[in-house]
């Protein structure tokens, strides 16, 4: 049985890709917060040179009438997968800089790593609801 739990360990570390996201909240300070702030209002310091105001991440929840819509908060963060009710957007496209950056580090699921690093973000917006 041990041998089992061993060989099982083993797998799962050489079959994961290598360095995983961390979490949600150092992905959004790395990747949001220059623009939507740290707190999530759309106040970030590059905030000020947009002749629109990023979104208040804080009432997600609220302009979609109490419910958080976590697909389309990940589609807005992907950016490759446009959103329409929220125009053209002026946001990075994140998923082909995460696609590239797990690329670039040799992971082996950058489509996948890059789908995970979304999501924390998403889970990370819902928090500051």
């Amino acid at each position: 049985a041990a041998l089992v739990v061993l060989a099982a360990a083993v797998f799962f570390v050489a079959t994961r890709p290598p360095q995983l996201p961390v979490n949600g909240r150092e992905l959004y300070v790395r990747y949001c917060a220059s623009c939507h702030g740290v707190g999530g209002r759309g106040d970030g310091p590059a905030s000020k040179a947009f002749r629109r105001r990023p979104s208040d991440l804080t009432r997600v929840r609220e302009r979609y009438r109490g419910r958080y819509p976590v697909r389309e908060v990940m589609a807005a963060i992907d950016g490759r997968y446009p959103v329409r009710a929220h125009g053209d957007s002026t946001m990075p496209v994140w998923g082909i800089v995460f696609e590239q950056e797990a690329e670039e580090k040799e992971a082996r699921w950058p489509k996948r790593t890059t789908l995970l690093q979304t999501r924390l973000i998403a889970e990370y917006v819902l928090t500051l609801q």
